[in-house]
């Protein structure tokens, strides 16, 4: 008996030294998780309605990492009947931080009451606890009025949009904001428009349901002209109804207005199952971003198409075909002087495959497995979005079906360190001269030197005070040789505390700006810095270089005269 009684306890005691190790390892593993959880940040506040104070329910409230071009996991709260929010268990780092409500603009943090400030870095340390974040958000403006034909009746689904004044590429833009249309008594409602000054025009409906019967009613701008330059801007500001902004639409007399006829060819292979239109869009109203675009679609029936009702003028004619998720294009210039055009003929070709590989330096650059290259359409209108292709482990890549066109190089990876170091096909240099796709051929290969060995600048930005200054954009410039590289200004906002930091800066020298507030991407316009290169400080970036440097802040005052 005491022989089994020996036994059992040998191997109770057996066991216990066994489980002794799991059960370190499980408390090993519950300690490291709870110093995990106590690292995690937590922040709350309070929306309120900028004007009243009064609390805002039902505004979301999100953080999405700053580092990310789209942050998969973004975090959210719902503020409640008080304008509450909270959001716990964040991971330290950097975020974006805003609040979105409907009827209301948009408030990101370190924004102030300035709409066109790009915010600041929200930076949150380890156990960092915030709680008493405070939003204020600005209502949205509203322009209305109404649009009526020459004899006063009300011209129902009629298009009407907002345009404003911006800089795109360091180039004046006029881009159309919220849209909106005329009900059964020719009236327009524009909502959700931020403070500022726009461009009221009312356009046609027969594009867009493909009829071209009826009396032919031009484009008009507010308050009643068919010309951009002598159309009149309407100022508003936070929460401003502006109503009575009517628009009266007059016909284009018969005899003043023309037809461009003409075919169009389609030589692709096997996408015959697709829709073909034809658009002709004035050479004058390029730079507006317009939703027209579409209203100017006519059918190509049997390979022909006509479109009628044009003024004078230049017109950039071009054909679409919508086939398999891809649109196609193919364009010619066409000037109507005073009569019809016949006879235009507008071929949609396949376009050329252009292979090509890539060449990764240093390590972070290795480890990029998802990089592709894009080419980046250098000519206007809302089809030409270029193409990319995924660069394959061995470095290899192949450009489908790239339409005739002028095109900029880029690659993108999740890599932050890496740059397109260079460019080269047929003896060029495509960072400086671009990718040339036309009647004159097109590259036969391209080879590509993606690199992480970039620098780093970082610092930070004071006021007039010396005090930190938050919310600041600041801008790396590249010198005169890389002005026309889009991918060499780069850009980043301070923290809270006015610190920044710029990783994957290409080698090079730069000048460093830091404003308030700038339009759009002024900075890209040299006439632009001139007044403000006594702010800039200049420096050289070498690889896996690390600069730091302290900027002046350039008040929003001075950015807008």
């Amino acid at each position: 008996m005491r022989a089994y009684v020996r036994s059992i306890a040998l191997a109770a005691a057996s066991l216990s030294i066994a489980t002794l190790p799991c059960l370190a390892q499980q408390s090993t593993a519950l300690a490291s998780a709870a110093d995990q959880d106590s690292q995690l940040a937590a922040v709350a506040g309070t929306v309120v309605n900028a004007s009243t104070g009064e609390p805002l329910k039902k505004a979301q409230v999100v953080m999405n990492k700053d580092e990310e071009i789209h942050d998969e996991h973004p975090l959210y709260a719902i503020t409640d009947a008080a304008g509450h929010f909270s959001i716990a268990r964040i991971s330290p780092g950097r975020y974006n931080l805003e609040v979105r409500r409907a009827g209301y603009l948009t408030a990101r943090y370190g924004q102030g009451q300035q709409p066109d400030r790009r915010g600041a870095v929200f930076t949150l340390a380890a156990s960092q606890k915030i709680s008493d974040l405070l939003f204020r958000l600005q209502r949205t403006a509203v322009i209305s009025g109404r649009v009526q034909d020459e004899d006063g009746e009300p011209i129902r689904d009629l298009n009407v949009e907002a345009f404003r004044r911006t800089i795109v590429g360091g180039k004046p833009k006029i881009e159309a904001q919220r849209p909106g249309s005329t009900n059964d008594l020719g009236e327009y409602r524009i909502f959700d428009l931020p403070p500022g000054r726009y461009l009221i025009r009312a356009s046609g409906t027969r594009g867009a349901s493909f009829e071209d019967s009826g009396p032919n009613y031009p484009a008009t701008y507010f308050p009643g002209t068919t010309e951009i330059a002598r159309a009149s801007a309407i100022e508003v500001k936070s929460g401003d109804e502006v109503p009575g902004i009517d628009i009266v639409i007059a016909p284009r007399p018969s005899n003043q207005t023309f037809k461009i006829h003409g075919h169009v060819l389609n030589s692709i292979p096997g996408h015959t199952d697709g829709m073909t239109v034809v658009m002709a869009i004035p050479r004058d109203n390029e730079e507006i971003e317009s939703r027209q675009q579409f209203e100017n679609m006519h059918p190509v029936e049997k390979g022909e198409f006509e479109i009628k009702g044009l003024a004078p003028g230049e017109y950039k004619v071009t054909a679409v075909l919508f086939t398999r998720g891809k649109a196609r294009t193919a364009t010619q210039t066409v000037n109507v002087v005073a009569t019809d055009v016949e006879d235009v003929s507008l071929v949609l070709t396949r376009g050329v495959d252009i292979p090509g590989r890539v060449t990764l330096e240093g390590k972070a650059a290795a480890a990029a497995t998802d990089a592709a290259v894009v080419l980046i359409t250098q000519s206007e209108g809302m089809f030409n979005n270029g193409t990319d292709a995924d660069v394959q482990s061995d470095g290899s890549f192949v450009l489908n079906e790239v339409g005739d066109g002028s095109y900029a190089i880029e690659v993108a990876s999740s890599c932050a360190e890496c740059y397109l170091k260079s460019a080269r096909a047929n003896g060029l240099d495509l960072l400086d001269q671009g990718v040339e796709v036309g009647s004159a051929g097109a590259p036969t290969s391209i080879s590509i030197v993606y690199s992480s060995n970039s620098g780093v600048v970082n610092g930070t930005v004071v006021a007039k005070d010396d005090l930190p200054s938050p919310g600041a954009l600041v801008v790396l410039v590249p010198d005169r040789a890389s002005h026309r590289r889009r991918d060499r200004y780069l850009e980043a906002k301070t923290d809270q505390y006015g610190r920044f930091e710029i990783r994957g800066v290409p080698p090079g020298h730069y000048r460093a700006y830091a404003w308030e507030s700038v339009s759009g991407d002024a900075y890209k316009d040299p006439d632009f810095l001139k007044p403000f290169e006594s702010d800039a400080e200049s420096l050289d970036v070498s690889e896996n270089d690390r600069k730091s440097v302290q900027l002046k802040l350039i008040p929003a005052s001075d950015s807008a005269n």
